[in-house]
């Protein structure tokens, strides 16, 4: 059943203990996240907002909206409401945010030269979006992966990928070869765009983590919240007046539920999540054979095995007998 409504101190934020109070109230949701990454990571990423908007001389209403927007979303997650809790989730494992910049950041770091060879041809490539310039070899290899994965085409939760090079022209609209700076433009351009598509990888803690919850190897248990305390409706002494200017109360209707409903967090309601949420992130390897990087998704839904181990005591040739003169398969011997 749904919690009531936020107090009336969430109406009005402009005294600084109504601001502790949002603050306290948001930290408090946070420790209720059904997540374990996402208890930590949320915290963290509230208290760090707070600290830049404590920064400014004065918080604008629009702050005041970003808050107010923070602790519904957590509050709505932690009540079993699917999108608020996506939203938290993608936030927390880098698909989307702040976090997910950070991971782009890592994985396109470049390598310290170790000898002076490295040295030298690091500095004789060409300067970035020039002639002769290309992309990161993980970058290329991931967008190709994207393209590739019908899964993450049909979310959208990012930008479709739509060219693997810069798309180039030849000529420019008189007919003339095109202006270097021209160029430089249209490769900046699909970069941007190329890096604004692509869901990095996560690191080796986090991925272990998100595979045990799956799993089941990793022990999880719905978070104990405290009880909360109904709040006393205080009758008015215009009790008659809004009575007459609104018509009665309504009773119990299915408004609050239009955009979703709360849903009671389950062991199973979590695992179809993370299983969504495992879908959208790459499992990268290092293919020593072609010298590059590989990457490996997910599904959203469990695939059943088509196939099982045998025995190796069982003669496998006796389930692969030669077929007949009309194509029938010989039956194995009795």
């Amino acid at each position: 059943m749904a919690r009531p409504q936020p107090t009336h101190w969430l109406k009005d934020l402009s005294k600084p203990h109504q601001w502790r109070q949002l603050l306290r109230a948001t930290l408090r949701e946070c420790t209720y996240l059904p997540d374990p990454i996402a208890r930590n990571y949320m915290r963290d990423h509230v208290i760090s907002r707070y600290r830049a908007g404590s920064s400014r001389s004065k918080a604008g209403p629009q702050a005041a909206h970003t808050a107010r927007n923070a602790f519904s979303i957590l509050r709505r997650a932690n009540e079993g409401y699917s999108r608020p809790l996506e939203k938290v989730l993608s936030l927390s494992y880098g698909r989307t945010g702040r976090r997910r910049h950070e991971l782009l950041g890592e994985m396109l770091k470049p390598q310290i030269p170790n000898n002076t060879a490295a040295l030298q041809e690091l500095i004789s490539q060409p300067v970035k979006f020039h002639d002769g310039w290309e992309p990161p070899a993980i970058v290329k290899s991931l967008a190709a992966s994207h393209m590739q994965n019908a899964v993450v085409t049909a979310t959208r939760r990012r930008p479709l990928i739509k060219h693997l090079a810069p798309p180039i022209p030849k000529e420019n609209s008189w007919g003339k070869p095109l202006a270097e700076c021209r160029k430089m433009n249209v490769r900046r351009k699909w970069y941007n765009a190329t890096l604004s598509s692509i869901l990095p990888p996560l690191p080796e803690k986090d991925l272990q983590m998100l595979d045990g919850l799956i799993s089941g190897t990793v022990q999880w248990a719905p978070v104990k919240r405290r009880k909360v305390i109904s709040e006393t409706k205080i009758k008015s002494e215009s009790e008659l007046f809004q009575l007459l200017a609104k018509g009665p109360e309504k009773g119990n209707t299915f408004a609050e539920y239009a955009n979703g409903r709360p849903h009671i967090i389950t062991s199973r309601f979590m695992r179809r999540h993370w299983r969504r949420l495992s879908s959208l992130v790459p499992r990268q390897y290092w293919n020593p054979i072609t010298e590059r990087w590989r990457f490996v998704w997910d599904t959203p839904k469990e695939v059943p095995r088509l196939s099982a181990d045998l025995d190796g005591s069982v003669d496998s040739a006796a389930f692969f007998q030669p077929t007949g003169k009309h194509g029938e398969a010989h039956m194995p011997p009795q």
